[in-house]
């Protein structure tokens, strides 16, 4: 260990210089070329076979550490580099696959033993922006408003193997449930814009990985000619675990929604994604000193002679399974991508003997070879041979009890390969292309779903889509050309090209004679002799899209078709397995199978305004119509058919067809989603189908209006399904009613606290009111009150005006228009809102990129196509409507409170009386609530200082319970949100700006921060709660400060406020690289003296002491001022000795400060430590898995720096003597050089 080295180490430059690259470099994932020497391209700047010189391709650029290499990070280039290619020999030290294989930037895999766990940095700047200029744009700027991450995540099939591994957030971090809360960024401090999920199977790019998503506030990620291109934005991710099975895993990053659908090309640049050559990488090593194996896969003896001997030119993995000498079992896998031409490379493998299995799409796994012991550092070449799997080919034929029958219109068709007659989607195998990335979801088309009369409206048509074949060579007309790929190629096709809809006119195609027939449908899976069915679609794979990397095996099999309307039975209708087997030497089975017409249901639905009533009445506006949803439910009280249509406003019934699941819709013009038949099939999991003959309840829903049994005079009549029963092939024609529910008329009061109240001006002009409706026997939400805006044709949140007292207020039509609604709800509008989907966006450059709906939609899930929950509830009772009864109306608007509600859920006194076809009024009045004004002064060693660094910063004010009364950070505040010029965060007396992405928070420098008039909580997501109080509303949680009143007032408060405040560290004052030390250190939420989210570690500053802020009245306005002290500031590099004696830096090494009472933990990356720490003694434990620990006692006073270098040796290491030799004379110059680099950054103040 060394503590800063010693002068004398100067004598040694030489050697350093030697070592040195003349450029700052990383590795990305390239373009995989499966051509030696270095069998990629653009994945490092320095390649001499790069597209675009020494640069990576131009455009977005991702970093990720562990894996960039400290190098980078500091732009320092006496530091060690991060991850390299194993084949790659322009940066040193090489890491070559040769007998001294020893890669940089890895982390150490998890095992049964011992978790791995660290943190990421997510960098992203720009690559070569001036590429982008035209005579037509000689100043070209970028903007992304957010950026989706996907990262791998492991996923357990039903047996409980892994399918694949990956990362995942370690300890109590949930990110399952949607806790985003170690998550940092210089994007935003509004935790209501950073979201995570899992992606479901079924994702285009990355089914079952993890997906963040942030939303950036301020302008958003942009790159401007003003800055010559230079800004990064950084994401901080904490507290991770590795993955236990070692290799190389990417990242897959996309910005603005948009995904490329190419390589970056000099000829035709995409200025509007990330390319994929410029995502990152990172090597989890299943050892300190691991293997690699690497080869090539080529065709073998059962292919097409054509094939045989020839490199396979499929997406594909090597897994390397065994057993190291201590019999610890360990895996390695390797995934490859149709371009790498067989090429395949597992990195990280733990010494051990190893069996080897390889599979590709269509070529089932195989055990390839067995007993390969792999040795410390060893690199393996092992060439391959695979084998095709089967192909399964039959026809479809489309049938009523009398034979057959032609198709009933043109309709898209799925067939799925299932490994069980249990038809569970875990249990499929291998499913016909759909197209995954657009709604409506369902098989392909050239343009889109929209339905004429008589099938797809011209000029949309059915589309061919093929296997993903890539060569070698041709194996049908459409291949012919070289280099012999498939121009209709997808990444889920399945088979030779063909158009997976059926058509009573036929389209068969003139090649394959695959598709439809007049009343039959002919398909395939793979290709006898060049590829057989291909299964698990994983995105591993080195691509944009997700695709097959097995095939089908040996074993017996069952497969379901799925058309709207037909169901797969015999004559009696009764459903009918179809099954078939394969064996080894079988490489061709055909099958037969028979769809039977299902029954059509033609309802007609009739509206009624009151009780009694026989008359049919038109639904009325405000708005032009509504969406009404019709459920058939079987006996057991599963969904059997859906269907939905758009009633206007002038309609006293309406008439729907329903024949199934699947076609559902459509909207009316000019609606964007106008003529578009939605699969629930990505919604819910159900695939297109008929109704067999049976029992059945019809269900119909409608905002205002309640499905019953005329005349509906007694409640009992209400929510009574229609009950009918349905043979094969058949029409069946009913009638059934819905009878208008309650209203609820509402006006909202801007009041003081006094009795009687007096009236005031709202004191927040344009915020939101959130007017809730409860149910108050149940205690149940309905939804927040909108009103129809006709100027801008969309319902609206009402919003205050600081010019009235009320709301809606005088002249209230000659603001949103003359047919504008009041506070006037007989329903949830949720459903003409959002619709049934988002509508589709459109991209401008569709030959190079295109804008998908995937990414927020795997989070938000925004339409009723989603959830039955959101029209109706478990019991089938309508959520759209207001049945009679009592219900609680509460009202939330920032800086007020109501009387006899503290906290979301609770009632109130406001009840008002509910009863069908009538409307009931309520006023109600919100009271102005405490505002708190805070300054806050910094402090360093005890003397007044100022911000080292550009900060963000979060305020919270917590009562005597504990519970957060009033919040705001730099990224959201209600007084740079809502234009209000005394209120808000003022630095040095200056306001600030909404922070985010290129827009600064807090500037370095300053000395004074105020935050004038903090009232409450303004759409405000708190880190340690966002998820979970997200999905209890649907509205924005926004109120007041409760204080104590003269008056009695249920809710008054009179205990005191205690305050918290953290900042986090994001750029240099003028800069936005080399990053800040310690950067996005913070957001650990101290409250009670707890660190409630201690994985985000200690910020910059402290407060040391708690303070308490006195009660106020209601009304009133509290001051405080705030002293905060910086914390000492630790940081130093980790190396370690491999087992040739090299150094090598060391990721995710846990170092811990020790003192009687507290332990704070942080991790290393690329060998770099930092923290921050209060003042004290410590003991400093260095910890990672085969390597000797370190420890040693610091001192840290407040505002130090404290630099520290530690070369960790084997445990197994043994020497007398410290050697010098030359690897460690220039690791220990390049931490001199490294310690003064540091400390001129940290002094540096531009």
């Amino acid at each position: 260990m060394y503590k800063k080295p010693a002068s004398f180490l100067t004598f040694f430059l030489l050697f350093f210089i030697l070592q040195s690259s003349s450029i700052s470099a990383h590795t990305t994932l390239g373009k995989i070329s499966g051509s030696p020497p270095f069998f990629r391209v653009d994945d490092h700047e320095l390649n001499p076979s790069n597209s675009f010189g020494t640069a990576h391709v131009p455009g977005p650029l991702a970093y990720l550490w562990p894996g960039s290499g400290v190098k980078t990070y500091l732009n320092n280039l006496n530091l060690p580099p991060g991850y390299q290619s194993p084949f790659e020999t322009f940066e040193s030290p090489t890491q070559l696959a040769t007998c001294s294989y020893s890669p940089e930037g890895a982390i150490l895999a998890s095992t049964i033993d011992q978790d791995s766990v660290g943190d990421f940095i997510i960098a992203i700047n720009f690559s070569q922006p001036k590429a982008f200029i035209t005579p037509e744009n000689l100043t070209p700027t970028f903007r992304f408003k957010n950026i989706s991450i996907y990262i791998p995540a492991p996923i357990v099939d039903k047996n409980g193997e892994l399918l694949q591994d990956g990362f995942e957030p370690f300890g109590r971090i949930n990110w399952m449930e949607g806790d985003s809360s170690n998550i940092v960024t210089t994007l935003t401090d509004d935790y209501g814009r950073i979201l995570v999920t899992k992606a479901d199977m079924n994702d285009p790019f990355a089914p079952g990985w993890w997906l963040i998503r942030i939303e950036a506030s301020g302008k958003g990620l942009e790159f401007t000619p003003e800055r010559e291109w230079s800004e990064w934005y950084y994401i901080r991710i904490n507290q991770i675990k590795a993955p236990s099975i070692a290799g190389k895993y990417l990242f897959k990053i996309f910005l603005g929604d948009i995904y490329p659908i190419k390589s970056q090309s000099s000829s035709s640049l995409i200025s509007n994604a990330m390319p994929i050559e410029n995502w990152p990488i990172v090597l989890v090593k299943g050892d300190q000193n691991p293997g690699i194996i690497y080869g090539t896969i080529k065709h073998g003896g059962k292919c097409d002679s054509k094939l045989y001997g020839l490199p396979i030119q499929l997406p594909g993995v090597v897994r390397a399974v065994g057993v190291t000498a201590e019999g610890r079992h360990v895996e390695a896998r390797g995934y490859f991508n149709a371009s790498a031409k067989g090429h395949f490379e597992i990195e990280g493998v733990a010494p051990g003997t190893y069996t080897i299995y390889a599979s590709a799409a269509g070529y089932p796994e195989q055990k390839v070879a067995e007993g390969i012991k792999i040795e410390k550092a060893q690199s393996l070449n092992l060439d391959i041979y695979l084998n095709p799997g089967t192909q399964v080919s039959g026809t479809i034929f489309s049938k009523t009890p009398s034979g057959l029958t032609p198709w009933r219109t043109q309709l898209p068709i799925s067939i799925a390969i299932y490994n069980s007659d249990n038809y569970l989607e875990s249990n499929i195998e291998c499913f016909s292309p759909l197209n995954l990335t657009h709604a409506p979801y369902t098989s392909y088309v050239k343009g889109n779903v929209i339905f004429g009369s008589s099938g797809l409206a011209a000029p949309n048509k059915p589309k061919l889509v093929a296997f993903p074949w890539e060569g070698p060579v041709s194996y049908y007309t459409y291949t012919s050309p070289s280099p012999f790929n498939d121009p209709f190629g997808v990444f889920n096709g399945v088979g030779p090209a063909q158009a997976w809809w059926v058509d009573p006119k036929g389209n068969l195609d003139s090649v394959t004679e695959l598709g439809s027939g007049i009343n039959f449908f002919r398909f395939q899976f793979g290709q006898e002799g060049f590829y057989g069915v291909p299964t698990k679609l994983s995105g591993m794979v080195p691509q944009v899209f997700a695709t097959w990397i097995d095939g089908l095996k040996p074993g017996g099999y069952f497969i379901r078709a799925f058309v709207t309307g037909y169901i797969q039975s015999d004559v009696s209708g009764t459903f009918k397995d179809v099954y078939f087997y394969i064996d080894e030497d079988l490489s061709d089975i055909s099958i037969q199978m028979d769809l039977f017409i299902s029954s059509v249901i033609n309802v007609t639905v009739h509206f009624h305004s009151t009780p009694g009533s026989i008359i049919d009445e038109a639904i009325g506006g405000p708005d032009p119509g509504r969406i009404l949803i019709t459920e058939v439910l079987s006996e057991d009280y599963s969904l059997s058919a859906f269907n939905f249509t758009y009633v206007p406003s002038t309609s006293s019934q309406i008439s729907i067809l329903i024949n199934g699941i699947g076609m559902a819709g459509s909207m009316p013009y000019p609606d964007p989603r106008a003529g578009v038949k939605y699969s629930l099939f990505k919604y819910r999991g159900l695939r297109d189908y008929g109704l067999h003959p049976g029992s059945y309840m019809l269900r119909v829903y409608m905002r205002g209006y309640i499905q019953a049994e005329s005349p509906a005079l007694n409640l009992e009549d209400l929510d009574q399904p229609l009950r009918f029963s349905t043979s094969l092939s058949g029409e069946v024609y009913l009638s059934t009613h819905m009878y208008k529910g309650g209203g609820i008329n509402v006006t909202v009061n801007s009041i003081d606290w006094q009795k009687p109240p007096i009236a005031i001006q709202w004191a927040w002009d344009k915020a939101p009111v959130s007017i809730l409706v409860y149910d108050l026997a149940s205690k149940s939400f309905s939804d927040a009150i909108y009103f129809w805006d006709s100027i801008n044709h969309v319902w609206r949140l009402p919003i205050a005006n600081s010019m009235y007292s009320t709301i809606p207020w005088l002249n209230w039509r000659l603001t949103f228009g003359s047919k504008a609604s009041m506070l006037i709800t007989n329903g949830s509008t949720i459903l003409e809102r959002i619709g049934p989907d988002l509508p589709l966006r459109f991209s401008p450059s569709p030959d190079k990129s295109l804008i998908t709906n995937i990414f927020i939609q795997q989070l938000a899930h925004a339409g009723f196509l989603y959830s039955s929950m959101i029209y109706r509830d478990l019991s089938f009772k309508s959520t759209v409507a207001f049945y009679p009864g009592f219900y609680a109306i509460t009202c939330w608007s920032y800086g007020y409170v109501q009387e006899g509600v503290r906290s979301i859920g609770d009632l109130g006194k406001e009840i008002v009386y509910v009863k069908m076809g009538s409307i009931s009024d309520l006023n109600i009045k919100l009271i102005k609530g405490v505002e708190f004004d805070v300054t806050i002064v910094f402090r360093k060693e005890g003397v007044l200082t100022s911000l080292p660094y550009n900060m963000s910063m979060r305020l919270r004010i917590y009562d005597d319970n504990d519970m957060l009364v009033a919040a705001a950070s730099t990224s959201l505040d209600a007084g740079a949100a809502l234009s209000i010029g005394n209120a808000g965060f003022f630095a040095d007396g200056k306001k600030i700006s909404l922070s985010g992405g290129s827009t600064p928070p807090i500037p370095a420098g300053t000395q004074i921060v105020e935050y004038k008039r903090l009232a409450g909580l303004f759409s405000y997501s708190d880190p340690s709660l966002t998820e979970a109080l997200r999905r209890l509303t649907r509205f924005s949680f926004d109120h007041g400060v409760w204080g104590n009143s003269i008056q009695p007032l249920g809710g008054s408060y009179n205990g005191n406020w205690k305050i918290v405040i953290e900042l986090v560290n994001w750029y240099y004052s003028s800069k936005f690289y080399p990053p800040t030390p310690a950067l996005l250190q913070g957001e650990t939420h101290l409250t009670q003296l707890t660190f409630l989210l201690p994985y985000n570690h200690l910020g910059p500053f402290e407060l040391k002491e708690p303070i308490t802020i006195p009660n106020a009245m209601l009304g009133e306005e509290k001051s405080i001022i705030v002293g905060l002290d910086q914390r000492g500031y630790l940081n130093g590099l980790i190396t370690f000795l491999n087992v040739y004696g090299e150094s090598r830096v060391a990721s995710w090494v846990l170092i811990e400060a020790k003192t009687e009472n507290e332990i704070y933990s942080i991790f290393s990356w690329d060998g770099r430590f930092e923290m921050y720490l209060p003042a004290g003694t410590y003991t400093i434990n260095i910890i990672e898995e085969g390597l000797r620990p370190e420890s040693i006692v610091i001192n840290v006073s407040e505002g130090s720096e404290i630099y520290y270098y530690f070369l960790l040796k084997p445990v197994e290491f043994n020497i007398p003597e410290f050697n010098l030799n030359r690897e460690l004379i220039v690791l220990a110059f390049s931490t001199l050089i490294f310690m003064s680099f540091i400390k001129k950054l940290n002094k540096k103040k531009n």
